[in-house]
């Protein structure tokens, strides 16, 4: 297989000279676009070539970038999306109801409170990155018409953005609800 398609560019000449054009199409925009693609397909056999050579040339580097492609991939592939955040912040609420008030950690339980409050309010917001994904929250619903949503000089500044950053998404878990949650039956 290997050894077939390394003789693949070298064919391609020999194709060239065998295909010839009917007279009747020469000048034509018929004649542009397989130009076209026939340039392309040279540009494209070039930049594999280059990329073999290259490969050859400095494997390492070849297999970092390989292994950095794979990562991003594999991250896009698991990036999380708001359903998931809204059905592990239910799950992880039926959990916690069947937890005595003796037994509960507070800081679990407040925490839950907050994004309940937001998730009712419609002051949750989600934003996806690619590879990560954030929710964040706002002071008004995004449908609310007051004033104070069109004026721009109560509207928060892009500095304060970090701070209303609820939880992080990555690797297919919503992290911060992770950790903040893990022992919510452990009194601390």
């Amino acid at each position: 297989m290997a050894k077939n398609l390394i003789k693949v560019p070298l064919m391609i000449p020999s194709w060239k000279s065998k295909i010839k054009f009917p007279q009747r199409f020469k000048g034509t925009i018929v004649e542009k676009w397989a130009d076209y693609w026939k340039n392309l397909f040279i540009d494209y056999r070039q930049m594999l070539q280059d990329l073999r050579s290259d490969i050859q040339d400095n494997p390492t580097k070849a297999m970092k970038y390989t292994v950095g492609i794979m990562t991003v991939c594999c991250l896009m592939k698991k990036n999380p999306n708001e359903i998931d955040f809204k059905d592990e912040l239910k799950q992880i609420n039926n959990e916690i109801v069947m937890v005595s008030s003796a037994c509960l950690n507070e800081n679990a339980a407040q925490h839950l409170q907050f994004l309940n409050t937001c998730y009712n309010q419609g002051a949750l917001h989600y934003r996806s990155l690619g590879i990560a994904s954030i929710m964040y929250t706002s002071d008004l619903n995004s449908s609310c018409d007051l004033y104070k949503a069109h004026c721009s000089y109560v509207q928060p500044t892009y500095l304060s953005f970090l701070s209303r950053i609820v939880d992080v998404g990555i690797g297919g878990r919503w992290w911060n609800l992770f950790i903040k949650t893990t022992n919510y039956d452990v009194k601390s």
